[in-house]
């Protein structure tokens, strides 16, 4: 209840410390009295005053509804909301909205009064596109909700709502079109968002975490800033998480071969988009296992090296005083730490520092005979076959596997590499993103997948969903498909 206003200020100034922030200014209409509450930071001066005090200042009397009717149905604001306790007063109080304490009267208003504390839309800074859109995602959910249903412009596209954060209150909104998305994959999402008991949420990458399967090194969720892809995304049967405050939407489930597309092969040709998947799913393969089977031929299994290559080899190796292994785990580990480095350094020195970083060490190490050059060709065509992929838990991933599969060639050569690539494989299959096996539509197989997986077959062919992500499959690209 909140008619006793007085008593109602009085918790709130303690509850707050009695902050400056907080701002409270007294009026009467009549002989009521009337607090106008706002929190200065996150309120708009000019919206007050135009919309709040001006329209209070426009009532002379009080007559037929009361005080309470005559404001709610007078005050010149787009968007008013009624509260009727102490704890939703808080809520809207800390997210902007201007609050009116009436005397004698059990319900309060609350008028939005925002500022304009967002970025405006700005292209993406890491997916870049050729033909592409160019806006992306920002840091307000409305916004985000808004550059999403200009693309899908139905009442099917469906979206709940809800609060996450003991102190932050962070919004959440799931989205998926109805009549598209399967109802057990909504029901799963909303079952482990509902489970979060978090003290606050700062970044969308949180709720990411605790809804993945944390045992699984590969990402079963995706993260984009791009709204097409998201739209693209929902087109297909998955669902969208936007958070607050977040400029990245996670999509739901994720496979992998969606880190093997981009949403310039929707407007390539299929040979030419065909063409680039297979040469990233080659970059995929060498970039995990190029240095496991260099160590192994270089350490175990010389037989295998021509002879003319292996005494290029041995002659560049020659005074190197390392092991190839150990070699190899120093270049990486440079590279690494240049990579890290050239992202978090402002990106009008970083690209410099790391490329003259990469080039001085390099020559330094080899006419010091601490490497050979072999190895520095190695680990750089390691390192470039990792570029093609954006999402930095996939990379994550690679560096893991990486690792593994080195470890396997120093114990037992080529025997060991195979070792790793069938417990790689073993368990890449067992994984499972939201239920669907992570290596779909290739196991098991899916016909209607596979149109537009490794090798995507012309755009004509391509008139259907696939049935593991969408109980309706028909893409109707003509009123002939309809059913």
């Amino acid at each position: 209840m909140l008619n006793n206003i007085e008593e109602i200020v009085r918790k709130l100034k303690k509850d707050t410390k009695d902050s400056d922030d907080i701002i409270y200014r007294e009026k009467y209409i009549g002989r009521k009295k009337i607090y106008i509450i706002y929190n200065e930071p996150l309120t708009s001066s000019d919206k007050i005053s135009d919309f709040v005090i001006r329209s209070l200042n426009k009532i002379k009397s009080i007559t037929g509804l009361g005080l309470y009717g005559k404001i709610k149905n007078s005050i010149s604001n787009f968007k008013v909301t009624e509260i009727e306790d102490y704890q939703d007063l808080c809520f809207y109080l800390h997210k902007g909205f201007t609050i009116l304490l009436i005397e004698n009267e059990t319900k309060a208003i609350a008028l939005e009064t925002k500022a304009n504390l967002n970025r405006s839309i700005s292209p993406s800074t890491t997916e870049d596109t050729v033909r592409g859109a160019k806006d992306s995602f920002v840091e307000d959910i409305q916004t985000n909700l808004g550059l999403i249903k200009k693309r899908i412009k139905t009442n099917d596209l469906w979206i709940d709502k809800m609060n996450i954060g003991k102190y932050t209150d962070t919004s959440i909104g799931i989205l998926y079109i109805n009549g598209i998305v399967k109802e057990d994959l909504v029901n799963e999402v909303k079952k482990r968002l509902s489970k979060i008991n978090i003290s606050g949420v700062i970044n969308s990458g949180v709720i990411k975490n605790l809804i993945v399967d944390e045992k699984v090194k590969f990402p079963t969720a995706q993260t984009t800033e791009r709204p097409d892809v998201v739209s693209d995304a929902l087109l297909q049967g998955k669902i969208a998480i936007v958070v607050d405050n977040s400029p990245y939407v996670i999509i739901i489930p994720a496979l992998l071969q969606d880190f093997f597309k981009t949403m310039e092969d929707e407007y390539g040709k299929d040979t030419n988009v065909s063409f680039t998947r297979i040469l990233k799913f080659l970059a995929f393969m060498i970039s995990i296992m190029t240095p496991a089977i260099y160590i192994s031929l270089v350490t175990y299994n010389q037989e295998m090296i021509p002879t003319d290559l292996l005494v290029s080899f041995a002659v560049q190796r020659d005074g190197v005083p390392f092991p190839a292994f150990v070699e190899a785990l120093m270049l990486i580990i440079s590279f690494e730490i240049l990579r890290e480095s050239d992202l978090r350094t402002p990106t009008t020195t970083g690209s410099a520092l790391s490329i003259v970083g990469a080039l001085i060490l390099g020559d330094a190490a080899v006419n010091a005979g601490i490497v050979s050059q072999i190895m520095i060709i190695i680990v750089a065509i390691t390192s470039i076959s990792s570029l093609p992929f954006t999402e930095l838990e996939f990379i994550n991933t690679l560096r893991i596997y990486r690792l593994l599969f080195m470890v396997g060639a120093v114990f037992m050569g080529m025997i060991g590499v195979v070792v790793v690539f069938i417990i790689f494989i073993i368990r890449i299959c067992s994984i499972e993103s939201f239920g669907k096996p992570y290596l779909m539509p290739l196991v098991p197989i899916n016909l209607s997948g596979l149109k537009n997986s490794l090798i995507k077959l012309p755009a004509k062919l391509l008139t259907r969903r696939p049935e593991y992500l969408s109980n309706n499959t028909i893409k109707q690209r003509s009123t002939d498909d309809e059913e």
